[in-house]
C-alpha cells in the first residue's frame, strides 16, 4: 500500500464523536467538494473510505442519505458521493451558514467553533482535494481547489496555526502546498495523522543517514583514487633518478622512503611512515618524497 493511501487510511479510521468536531470534519468535506450548491452537492474520490466516512458523518450529523456509487478505470476505481434530494442540499447549506445564492464559495468561521475544530475541517478537506508524495521519492503535499477565493481562505487559516503554505496556480486549478518535510510533518501530526507523521520522519532519518554514508564513501573513494595517483607518479620519479643516477646516489634517508614507495604505490603517507626505522609521520614521509620529486623534476629539465 502507497504512503498516500496509508495516511488516508489513517485520517478515516475514526470519525469524531464530539459534535463541533463532526461538524468541522463534514464541513471539510462538504466545501471543497467538486460542486456544493443548491443544484448539487458531490464530489469524486479514488479512495472508498472518505467516501463512506463522508457518507457516515452526514448520516450521524445531518440524518441525510448520500448516494455512493463507483466506475471502474484503468487507474483503479473512481467513487463518486451525491446527494440527490434537493432538500436535503438545502437542509445542508442551511446548516453550515450557507446561501442558496451564494456566488463565491468562502470559508465560514461560524463553522469553526474554536480552534480545536480546525484540524478537523483540514482532515476533511484533504481527504477531498489533497494529495501527499512518496516520502521516499519526494516530500510535496498539496491541496488542489478550484475556486480561487476559497484556496486563499484555506491558506490563510492554514497560516494562522502552522507555517504558511505557498499557492500557485496549475492547470486552472489553484494549489496550496507544501514542500519542506518538517511543514508536511507539522500538517500531518495537526491533522491527527501521528502514526504517518512518524514513519515520515524515520523515512527522513533513514534517508540523511544513508546520503551521509554515500558522502562520506565517496570523499574516502576519491581520497583514495587521489592518493594511489600520488603513489603512481611518486614512482615514477624514483625509477627516474635510479636509472639516470643509480639507487646509491640518493641518501640513505631518501633511499629508505624511495625503496617502500617504489614496491608500495598504494601505500598512504601514514603506512610507509610505520615501514621505516625509526618510525616516520606523515609530514615526514611528505617532505622526503617532495624531495624526491624535486630531484626527479631537475632531472627531467637537463634531459
Amino acid at each position: 500500500m502507497s504512503f498516500a493511501s496509508e495516511l488516508k487510511d489513517e485520517l478515516c479510521r475514526r470519525a469524531p464523536e464530539e459534535e463541533p468536531f463532526l461538524h468541522a470534519l463534514l464541513y471539510g468535506f462538504l466545501l471543497f467538494s467538486r460542486k456544493f450548491s443548491a443544484e448539487e452537492i458531490c464530489f469524486s474520490v479514488a479512495h472508498e473510505p472518505t467516501a463512506h466516512l463522508f457518507a457516515e458523518c452526514l448520516a450521524v450529523h445531518c440524518g441525510i442519505s448520500a448516494k455512493i456509487s463507483f466506475y471502474e478505470r484503468v487507474r483503479g476505481t473512481l467513487y463518486h458521493v451525491s446527494i440527490d434530494s434537493a432538500a436535503d442540499r438545502k437542509r445542508l447549506l442551511a446548516t453550515f451558514y450557507h446561501s442558496e445564492k451564494e456566488p463565491h464559495l468562502r470559508i465560514n468561521r461560524a463553522n469553526l467553533e474554536n480552534e480545536e475544530s480546525f484540524p478537523y475541517f483540514l482532515r476533511g478537506a484533504y481527504l477531498v482535494c489533497g494529495s501527499i508524495s512518496d516520502p521516499q521519492k519526494d516530500y510535496h503535499l498539496e491541496f488542489d481547489i478550484a475556486r480561487m477565493n476559497l484556496c486563499r481562505d484555506l491558506a490563510t487559516l492554514i497560516g494562522e496555526v502552522l507555517e504558511e503554505p505557498k499557492i500557485s496556480i496549475r492547470r486552472g486549478v489553484h494549489v496550496i502546498y507544501y514542500k519542506e518535510s518538517e511543514n508536511i510533518e507539522d500538517m500531518l501530526t495537526y491533522m491527527g495523522a501521528y502514526v504517518s507523521s512518524m514513519n515520515m520522519m524515520n523515512v527522513k532519518i533513514v534517508k540523511e543517514v544513508r546520503n551521509k554514508v554515500n558522502r562520506q564513501l565517496n570523499c574516502e573513494n576519491a581520497n583514495q583514487d587521489k592518493a594511489l595517483d600520488a603513489g603512481i607518479q611518486q614512482a615514477a620519479d624514483i625509477r627516474l633518478i635510479y636509472k639516470e643516477k643509480g639507487r646509491m646516489w640518493l641518501s640513505d634517508e631518501l633511499r629508505a622512503v624511495a625503496d617502500i614507495r617504489l614496491e608500495n604505490p598504494d601505500l598512504t603517507l601514514r603506512e610507509i611512515g610505520k615501514l621505516l626505522e625509526p618510525n616516520l609521520s606523515r609530514s615526514g614521509v611528505n617532505h622526503r618524497l617532495q624531495r624526491l620529486h624535486a630531484l626527479a623534476e631537475d632531472l627531467r629539465r637537463k634531459k
